[in-house]
């Protein structure tokens, strides 16, 4: 589920909800309710995306666990930082990841 269609929404950067996929669990909205939201007015009535990009070391690992508690795969990461593929690799959430972590 590599490099997934981007919902609308989504602020530019590494962290994004893909489109079409998300089943309002609401679970990484509330892990990082300071970066996400919801679009009301989605197809189905509901689609979650990231408003704005983690800032602060905080928001990052908010963000991270945004991505891994995310029930179907839909709360993704597109970039190739290696600490933080480190880190979603640590809480099995690789395959939400559209780079791996290679070895070194």
């Amino acid at each position: 589920m590599d490099k997934q269609r981007r919902y609308a929404l989504n602020a530019a950067g590494d962290f994004y909800v893909a489109d079409g996929l998300c089943i309002a669990c609401t679970a990484p909205e509330h892990e990082a309710p300071e970066l996400m939201a919801y679009d009301p007015n989605a197809l189905a009535g509901y689609h979650c995306y990231f408003k704005r990009q983690p800032g602060t070391a905080l928001e990052l690992q908010r963000a991270v666990m945004a991505v891994a508690v995310g029930c179907c795969g839909s709360v993704r990461y597109g970039g190739t930082d290696p600490v933080v593929l480190e880190r979603l690799a640590e809480l099995h959430a690789s395959d939400a990841c559209d780079h791996r972590q290679t070895s070194g």
